[in-house]
């Protein structure tokens, strides 16, 4: 896979405030009509640093429902990462994602997170494909010390579906006639890029 592609889509309102569901639609399809231009293995970063407070409404539009669309398969191989998530905006957006069971990761400075909710198993496997860069389901079983292959493919595919995880089909199709694919973290060329630091 070349390198993930970035670009930065900076939150703003004349008052720092993001609040209302109507203000958190407009939003909303502000980004979503940024993901539909989006390049193949491009992630836009939502930076809220210019955001003083997010109400649950608003974190519930920009956040959740961007998202859901995403798993929705509405815009094939494009992902999303969160930047500048403050403690002021944490609680809310934090509240939206756990109501609707969904998982988000964040990153500030050299930092990054998850906000929202997974099972255990789901989130130790994101630590791991962030921690390892890139993988296949062969190297995750060794990894993970999963007992059969299945097991990491269901959590590598989980992942990719959750759009928390990028992948590429790897060499030739494997015996039986299924795929394997290389699975990357969104994270993985963040150092790279010269407008985003990591």
């Amino acid at each position: 896979m070349e390198k993930l592609k970035y670009t930065i889509f900076k939150l703003t309102t004349k008052d720092g405030l993001l609040v209302t569901r109507e203000m958190g639609k407009a939003k909303k399809e502000e980004i979503c009509n940024k993901l539909e231009q989006a390049r193949i293995n491009e992630v836009l970063i939502i930076d809220f640093a210019d955001i003083r407070f997010i109400d649950a409404s608003c974190a519930d539009e920009i956040v959740v429902r961007v998202m859901a669309r995403l798993e929705a398969n509405e815009f094939p191989q494009t992902y999303v990462l969160f930047r500048n998530i403050a403690d002021q905006h944490n609680d809310n957006i934090n509240l939206a994602l756990t109501v609707a069971d969904k998982l988000i990761i964040a990153f500030s400075g050299r930092k990054w997170w998850m906000l929202g909710t997974m099972n255990q198993g789901y989130r130790d496997a994101l630590r791991k494909v962030v921690e390892l860069k890139e993988t296949t389901a062969r190297e995750f079983q060794e990894e993970m010390n999963f007992k059969t292959i299945n097991e990491a493919s269901t959590k590598l595919s989980r992942l990719y579906e959750k759009g928390l995880i990028a992948r590429e089909p790897f060499r030739e199709s494997v015996r039986g006639g299924g795929r394997q694919f290389r699975y990357i973290s969104l994270l993985r060329d963040l150092k790279k890029h010269q407008e985003v630091q990591l």
